[in-house]
């Protein structure tokens, strides 16, 4: 691999460090709850403060939407039982909460405002993938979804790698299988609710068939385009306008399997600016109050390849077999939440405006948190 010298907070050019400072920061898909828990379960206390604060606030996040569970083991605390998991996960972050960690966990804008005001982090909980939701076997029952919504949840990505009982992920794409009945309530309670809809790893069906179904805008929280990386979890053109119609919102991102094609396992060097071209041509496409930041870090020291850590079995995660990754997936800049302060610079070098580079970095996502989440 090439040597490339990353860029040092004090390296950033004068606009890109005051946009930073005016940036209401972020980040629409996080995954500290996969070391939290077992750290937490390790006995560690003030896990937040000491572990993942000071990366937040170098990468200048204010707001974070946090995964708490929901396939496969890897995302339930390596628990078989999928809800006692993310029930588990949740638990942990409320017993931190409440011994005075420097987050609030928030549930709409008037809990985000006061969190900010308090100097802490807002943080909203998410599901990536809805098995947990699923209920005794053979039995329709949204009962799990609105206690987990008691629970402090806010957003679910219906479907995680494969199929659950409400719609099929990526990867059973050869079965060509939509939204179920199932799913159609299920998406309509979410509506009711107020809880933001993920279509991360959905199959074209899939998509389509929320996007029939749907009353508010939804998001597709971590992702990339096809038009620059040719795999089938990016975005195809059709997807994206339909995403703009819907008044949708797009997270951008830190994952060199959705970024650049092979280069995980060659080992090319991927910077930011790769991620500006999908971001170019969804701009071009639906436009840039479009997109947001969705960085999808799992890269943590205690689970450093989490398809070998915390999975299963080896290879497998949310529900079907990946392979082992042969390399670091993440890209060589921004390679963690902590150095997210240069996506500001690599946007300005490409020629957005202020206006521009202060809604993918924050505003954008506020927009749709406020209206679908509530005062």
């Amino acid at each position: 691999m090439e040597t490339f010298q990353k860029m040092k907070p004090e390296d950033l050019s004068p606009r890109a460090r005051e946009l930073n400072c005016r940036s209401a920061g972020v980040n629409l898909h996080d995954h500290l709850m996969f070391e939290f828990a077992i750290r937490r379960a390790l006995g560690e206390t003030k896990v937040f403060d000491t572990r993942y604060l000071p990366a937040l606030r170098q990468g200048g996040f204010q707001t974070v939407v946090t995964t708490v569970g929901a396939n496969s083991p890897c995302t339930c605390n390596l628990s078989d039982h999928l809800a006692f998991g993310c029930f588990e996960q949740i638990d942990m972050l409320r017993q931190e909460e409440a011994e005075g960690a420097s987050f609030r966990i928030c549930r709409n804008l008037r809990d985000i405002r006061a969190a900010h005001e308090a100097g802490k982090i807002a943080l909203i909980l998410a599901f990536e993938g809805a098995r947990a939701l699923e209920g005794r076997e053979g039995e329709e029952s949204l009962v799990m979804l609105r206690t987990f919504y008691e629970l402090g949840l806010r957003l679910n990505c219906i479907a995680g790698g494969a199929r659950t009982v409400f719609a099929d992920g990526v990867g059973d794409i050869r079965a060509a299988a939509g939204l179920t009945t199932f799913g159609v309530k299920l998406v309509e309670e979410m509506n009711r609710l107020g809880m933001v809809i993920d279509l991360a790893h959905m199959t074209d069906r899939s998509f389509f068939d929320v996007m029939e179904v749907t009353g508010s805008p939804v998001v597709v929280s971590h992702v990339g385009v096809q038009a620059v990386c040719p795999v089938d979890a990016n975005l195809s053109g059709e997807r994206i306008r339909a995403i703009g119609k819907n008044g949708g919102l797009i997270g951008m991102e830190i994952v060199k399997t959705e970024i650049q094609k092979g280069a995980e396992e060659t080992g090319e060097l991927v910077t930011y600016d790769r991620v500006v071209d999908h971001i170019d041509h969804i701009a071009d496409l639906i436009g840039v109050e479009h997109i947001c930041l969705g960085l999808d870090f799992d890269n943590f020291p205690l689970v450093h390849n989490v398809f070998r850590a915390m999975s299963p079995a080896p290879g497998s995660i949310e529900g079907f077999h990946t392979g082992i990754p042969k390399g670091d997936h993440m890209l060589n800049e921004p390679s963690n939440v902590g150095e997210a302060y240069v996506i500001s610079e690599y946007l300005c070098r490409r020629g957005y405006s202020d206006k521009e580079i202060l809604g993918i970095l924050g505003e954008n996502a506020y927009r749709i948190l406020e209206q679908v989440l509530g005062e």
